[in-house]
């Protein structure tokens, strides 16, 4: 009887190590990197339809490509519209190219994300 119990107690204790494990690299670079994903490929598309291109397709490639993003961040269709009719006109606004901005919008909005995740933190331990 006792011999089950330690059996039992032994399998709890490793459960609760295994649940306080530390993120693997994958899931570190997920966190990190997946916010800027859309950025970077909206840029890319910028990139693609630079010049008389952009003026032409560049609000179809942008409408798509937000579109898909939208979808990948999971918008509600609101969002998802007007995400997807600014991504076009970014796409086709001429000189955008040269700047990554979307890129550079997703890092802020990342890093005030998480700024304002260890702030609640902080308030909630205080008070």
């Amino acid at each position: 009887m006792a011999n089950e119990t330690e059996k039992v107690e032994v399998k709890r204790i490793e459960q609760s190590q295994q649940n306080t494990a530390e993120p693997t690299l994958f899931e570190r670079f997920y966190v990190a990197i997946f916010p800027i994903i859309g950025g970077l490929i909206l840029d890319f598309a910028d990139l693609a339809t630079f010049g008389p291109i952009g003026i032409y397709l560049g609000m179809a490639v942008g409408c798509t490509i937000g579109w898909l993003i939208g979808g990948i961040y999971e918008f509600s269709n609101k969002s998802r519209i007007i995400f997807t009719l600014l991504a076009g006109i970014y796409c086709m606004i001429p000189g955008t190219f040269y700047m990554p901005i979307a890129t550079v919008i997703s890092a802020v909005a990342r890093f005030n994300h998480v700024s304002s995740k260890s702030g609640q933190k902080n308030k909630g331990k205080a008070g």
